[in-house]
């Protein structure tokens, strides 16, 4: 086992303790009186409590495309992240 995948492998929950596993999630937004749902956001999920976790290079992804969506005129969106 490598170095990378011991380190993936030790990953704990900080809210339970429960391991964290590589996932994919849907994330919802509110943006005033906006609902913006990402689908299929690359994250960290926990095996017990099922709380999910994203990298800060996803997040910066996820603000690329609520950026976008600003603009459209619509109360809600679902958009899927690998539009980023």
């Amino acid at each position: 086992m490598t170095g990378e995948q011991e380190k993936q492998k030790n990953k704990k929950c900080p809210l339970c303790g429960g391991e964290l596993h590589d996932g994919i999630t849907n994330a919802p937004f509110f943006e005033g009186e906006k609902i913006v749902v990402i689908k299929e956001v690359p994250a960290e999920i926990c095996s017990e409590c099922g709380e999910s976790y994203v990298k800060s290079s996803v997040v910066d992804g996820i603000e690329r495309l609520l950026d976008k969506i600003e603009d459209i005129d619509s109360e809600m969106s679902v958009v899927h992240y690998k539009a980023a």
